[in-house]
């Protein structure tokens, strides 16, 4: 028995409709907030979108020099962890 070519297309819609609603809606995850009781890294970088360095939380070993006017000086002798902030 040879079904109608609608009857075919009918189920193949349904078919693909099916299965692009199922992947359409498995990527609308709500973004949410992770929340961690310890997080170990050895620096942060706090940026700008455009890429302007903000705030820095960092290890002695990685914490830069001083920065004035988009140019690094030398560090100087730190032998601690820190946090520094640019405006």
């Amino acid at each position: 028995m040879k079904l109608p070519i609608q009857q075919v297309l009918i189920a193949y819609s349904a078919v693909l409709s099916t299965t692009f609603a199922v992947v359409l809606l498995m990527g609308a995850k709500s973004h949410r907030t992770h929340t961690f009781d310890q997080i170990q890294v050895h620096r942060i970088d706090i940026v700008e979108p455009d890429g302007t360095l903000r705030m820095v939380i960092s290890d002695s070993n990685r914490l830069p020099g001083v920065i004035v006017k988009d140019r690094e000086f030398p560090k100087v002798d730190r032998p601690q962890a820190g946090m520094l902030f640019y405006n």
